[in-house]
């Protein structure tokens, strides 16, 4: 009877309420992360330390990394409280790595970029959720391809081809868009099992972390091919 109990399908509502709790907690986040990258690019007394004293971005770049592989390692361990917050510092702290934007960009481009991407990232995460095909194996396609584009893009920054350096901006943004549906699609089939499992508190941070990650790299990659 405890086995039968352990695999009876979870409802659609709460599934739905899963899906929803995840991408609430990721939307807080990337709100927190404009706000703070807004008021920051304000401050002048920020932005002198952030270009003029290299340890203090390197300083903001390491919290980040420490964040996330706290959050990755120890969230299932940790109460949903203290892991939504460390995931919304990491948005905090996102913001203020991202202040920049707003000397390189207008306020209008970022903007109309900005709606841009959440019309592209609603598109497609609404594909991965509805798609019928199993994705799953596509995933170890997209991770190898994202492997091979980083390498590429680390590689470009060392050697300045223009043209292959826009054409890399393009195929990082068919990465996160295909990243997208696939991530939706497994957070659904979490979704599907996991029903009122002791952890499910932190599968949704989880969950919010990844879309939030996939969201900001096609932001960023959207932004500078706006500027061509």
């Amino acid at each position: 009877m405890a086995h039968a109990a352990a695999v009876t399908p979870v409802s659609e509502t709460k599934i739905n309420t899963f899906m929803a709790q995840v991408y609430l907690l990721m939307s807080v986040g990337l709100a927190i992360t404009g706000l703070v990258a807004y008021w920051a690019s304000n401050d002048q007394q920020f932005l002198v330390n952030l270009y003029t004293k290299p340890w203090f971005a390197f300083g903001l770049f390491i919290l980040q990394i420490v964040l996330v592989v706290v959050l990755s390692a120890r969230v299932m361990t940790m109460s949903p409280g203290a892991a939504a917050l460390l995931f919304l510092l990491y948005a905090a702290l996102t913001g203020l790595a991202l202040t920049s934007i707003f000397l390189i960009y207008s306020s209008q481009q970022i903007y109309s970029v900005f709606l841009l991407t959440s019309g592209v990232f609603l598109v497609t995460s609404l594909v991965g959720i509805v798609l019928k095909r199993d994705m799953s194996s596509a995933g170890n396609y997209i991770f190898m391809i994202l492997l091979g584009w980083m390498i590429m893009w680390f590689l470009s920054w060392l050697f300045n081809f223009s043209t292959f350096n826009w054409a890399l901006n393009f195929v990082g943004i068919a990465i996160f868009v295909a990243l997208t549906a696939w991530d939706a699609q497994q957070l659904k089939k979490i979704g599907q099992q996991i029903g009122s499992h002791p952890a499910r508190g932190g599968l949704v941070v989880i969950g919010a972390l990844k879309l939030y990650l996939d969201y900001i790299n096609l932001f960023l990659l959207m932004l500078r091919a706006s500027n061509r």
